[in-house]
């Protein structure tokens, strides 16, 4: 291989094969922790068991039981993760705890990372590898240490308190490194190979890692790390996750702007994914952040790394009306307006073509696709009333009609908020027929595809929780693949998994809903942080990760914000929702509860709808629901059963 070919990825998997007895990174299961907002350079990527990197292609940091061992090297089975919000609006600490040591990486102010270290186990001595490789480690080229503090790179300042018995310097291609008596101040590896073993004279022990490049604040607003509901549920694992997913897409944000997944697979925001990120925004309860991420969504029509895609228009404006709702700001309401208008006149276009219609987008390509002449076609003739739009690089009818027919509800319903009924007139009669040209193609085997069972009642209400052939479809789907409630291999696409198991949710059937989520909670790509993966392998690369030291066989992308995303409005809508399959409006309380919650004492306030915001409590056989917005009916879940006494109040 040619010396410039050489990636930072191949001279570590070189060295691991030179070397196969030193530790080395998992390379399993990372996360993103950073300030919401926070551009990708001041992201940190941690791993279980302790490693973090404070920035991609810094360095890395694992824990060290100095017989040897890293924090890498514990079974996944004997690590323990969780969050922990110290503050009120601080992002979250990650607390490890193993069997030899609980360790606790906290973001203190920008470019400020701190560790604290306490022992578990007398007998197993600790400290510190600091070195090339981690989560996300870069060339270490120098190192100084003058008895107070280590300079990585003549940039990152490690400081230590109480003060290391040693700390030994060195190249770690030098045979026996991690026992060399190395007495340095100063150490350059043009290679790359620098380190430093930071042994421990007292613990506990904390240290602190600070950026000297300068930093920049990140620019999204957002009230605390996590979602802002109040829970008081019998299970805790329930609420851990559901603020974890908060935590999870609000640190991975950049800008203003979504991602789909973690940052350096993904640098880029994307229509899709990100609508979904929007909209959990504002049902969490940070309204703030949905209406700044909103507007790159409003002013922008297409954007993705597949080009212009015909589902986008629908899914822009369903994400826009629905924070516009459930926020209830008005002068947002006036914004979006314009920006609603043309992108409904981007789907009428689609279900008026005959012949292929062509867009230009904004944003970054997969590097991969660059060169084809296929990409920004959004849709095809349409056919029997149905838009045959472009979605993942085919033309999933049933779905992009769905998600279209879903952008002219939800503008009409604008327009009447903002007595613009005669703009928009031809909206509601182009989503009739929508609706009915989907229903009467749904049976078509042509027209067979796994997203339009992730998407016919959540989020598009294109049809009722009545209409047989969904029903029976999803059955036969839920047969088929799972067999009696298990997954007999893990699906790739992790996101179509969570969405179906919401159209259970919306179907009645939250017992199903409950293994989908038992699945995932036990399937972890980072135990108790609750995040999940996407596909094998890098999909959809942008070639970062290769030059950086660490991740250097990737199993799948994680954090997956999609994922993310859709798992928070499912967890949501588990506690609240409302039922859009007739003309009125109802309000479904604790749709997802299972029989297990009942009885015992529950609350939830502030949780938004497009209804209003909604508390509720149950307590033996009462349910209290308070609605502070517009009055409806109100339904119990299915769990509650028919004795439930259901007292409601109209709150302002």
């Amino acid at each position: 291989m040619p010396q410039a070919d050489v990636t930072q990825r191949d001279i570590v998997l070189a060295a691991m094969r030179e070397r196969p007895g030193d530790p080395w990174p998992r390379g399993q299961g990372h996360v993103v922790l950073g300030a919401p907002g926070s551009p990708r350079s001041q992201k940190a990527y941690h791993e279980p068991g302790g490693s973090f990197s404070p920035s991609p292609g810094s360095f890395g940091v694992s824990i060290w039981m100095r017989g040897g061992r890293t924090g890498d090297q514990l079974s996944l089975a004997d690590v323990r993760q969780q969050y922990v919000w110290r503050r009120a609006g601080a992002v979250p600490a990650l607390e490890t705890a193993t069997p030899h040591f609980d360790a606790r990486w906290s973001l203190e102010a920008d470019g400020v990372w701190q560790l604290e270290l306490v022992p578990r186990d007398a007998a197993t001595p600790l400290g510190l590898l600091i070195r090339s490789v981690g989560p996300a480690g870069g060339p270490v080229e120098r190192l100084d240490w003058d008895g107070r503090q280590l300079v990585v790179n003549r940039r990152w300042v490690l400081a230590f308190a109480p003060a290391p018995a040693r700390v030994q310097l060195g190249d770690e291609q030098a045979r026996g490194w991690l026992t060399a008596e190395c007495p340095m101040l100063s150490c350059e590896s043009a290679a790359g190979w620098g380190y430093a073993r930071v042994e421990l004279a007292a613990v506990p022990f904390r240290m602190t890692i600070r950026d000297t490049a300068p930093q920049y604040a990140g620019s999204l607003p957002c009230a605390g790390v996590k979602s802002a509901l109040a829970l008081d549920l019998p299970d805790a694992a329930f609420v851990a996750s559901l603020d974890a997913q908060a935590a999870n897409l609000l640190m991975g944000f950049v800008g203003r702007q979504t991602c789909p997944g973690e940052p350096t697979n993904y640098p880029l925001a994307w229509e899709r994914d990100g609508a979904y990120s929007v909209v959990a925004m504002a049902r969490c309860g940070q309204a703030e952040a949905a209406k700044a991420l909103a507007a790159y969504f409003a002013e922008n029509d297409f954007f993705g790394g597949f080009g212009a895609e015909g589902d986008a228009p629908g899914s822009a404006i369903n994400a826009l009306v629905s924070v516009a709702a459930i926020t209830g700001d008005a002068d947002f309401r006036s914004w979006i307006w314009p920006h609603v208008r043309r992108k409904v006149d981007l789907i009428a276009e689609m279900l008026a073509a005959r012949q292929p219609v062509r867009k230009t987008w904004v944003g970054p390509l997969i590097p991969s696709l660059r060169g084809r002449d296929d990409l920004g076609v959004i849709c095809r003739p349409a056919r029997d009333g149905l838009i045959v739009g472009a979605m993942d690089h085919h033309f999933p009818a049933l779905y992009t009609t769905a998600m279209s027919y879903r952008g002219l509800r939800q503008a009409a319903r604008l327009a009447a908020t903002l007595g613009r009924e005669a703009d928009l007139k031809q909206a509601p009669e182009m989503a009739e027929g929508l609706r009915h040209a989907y229903r009467r193609s749904f049976a078509d085997p042509e027209l067979a595809n796994e997203r339009t069972f992730m998407s016919a009642l959540w989020p598009t209400w294109i049809v009722e929780p009545g209409f047989e052939p969904l029903r029976a479809g999803l059955r036969a789907r839920w047969e088929k693949v799972h067999g009696a409630g298990r997954y007999p291999q893990r699906p790739l696409w992790t996101y179509f998994t969570v969405a179906e198991a919401h159209q259970w949710l919306f179907l009645g059937q939250p017992d199903i809903t409950w293994k989908t989520l038992d699945y995932f909670r036990a399937n972890q790509s980072s135990p108790g942080l609750y995040t999940w993966w996407e596909g094998q392998g890098e999909e959809n690369t942008f070639n970062l990760w290769p030059q950086i030291r660490g991740w250097v066989a990737p199993p799948h992308v994680t954090p997956h914000y999609w994922t993310a995303a859709e798992m928070l409005l499912l967890q949501i809508d588990m506690l609240a929702y409302v039922d859009e399959a007739a003309a009125e409006p109802v309000l479904v309380v604790g749709g997802g509860v299972p029989p297990g919650w009942v009885g015992r004492p529950m609350r939830v306030r502030g949780l938004p709808t497009s209804l209003g915001l909604v508390d509720w409590s149950s307590e033996g056989r009462t349910l209290r629901v308070t609605l502070r917005g517009r009055k409806c009916a109100v339904r119990p879940g299915p769990a509650f059963g028919p004795e439930v006494k259901v007292e409601v109040v109209q709150g302002s």
